[in-house]
């Protein structure tokens, strides 16, 4: 599998550029669909600030709250998906909010060394998996676990 990806980082997170690459890799790797590997799979990755996600949730989702990671599916159904027999595949745009992102980690790991780039993974690998057409449920939440422990 070949991976493109496009990176705009409007609210300029500080967010190694080859982060969202290695676990989208991951992500996909361990969602188990062979049918990709001979695939070239192209995303777009957007990190904004809160006040932006929260516009863009609000819009999309009739949620006004910021969130951590919105994902906009080129695909509703894996049925679809699968059919698609072009060598490069766009899966979609995955928007994030490192602040909010951030926030989270400091919250839930009490200033522990690593918590940030875990939960970033975490995140990424969740919106990966849902412009994969995964659902929350327990293989979505295990693939995301293991991706954000390497």
């Amino acid at each position: 599998m070949q991976l493109k990806i496009e990176i705009n980082n409007l609210a300029k997170s500080p967010v190694e550029k080859k982060l969202p690459k290695t676990i989208t890799k991951s992500a996909i790797k361990k969602s188990g669909y062979a049918f990709l590997r001979n695939k070239t799979i192209s995303l777009s990755f957007a990190w904004v600030t809160e006040t932006e996600i929260k516009k863009i949730n609000y819009a999309y989702r009739h949620k006004n709250k910021a969130t951590n990671v919105l994902s906009f599916c080129e695909y509703e159904k894996l049925a679809e998906l699968k059919k698609n027999q072009e060598k490069e595949i766009f899966l979609g745009e995955i928007i994030l909010c490192y602040n909010f992102i951030e926030a989270i980690a400091k919250k839930n790991s009490a200033q522990e060394e690593g918590a940030i780039k875990r939960e970033l993974a975490k995140v990424i690998a969740h919106g990966v998996l849902h412009l994969l057409c995964f659902r929350h449920g327990k293989k979505m939440f295990a693939i995301q676990d293991a991706c954000s422990e390497q």
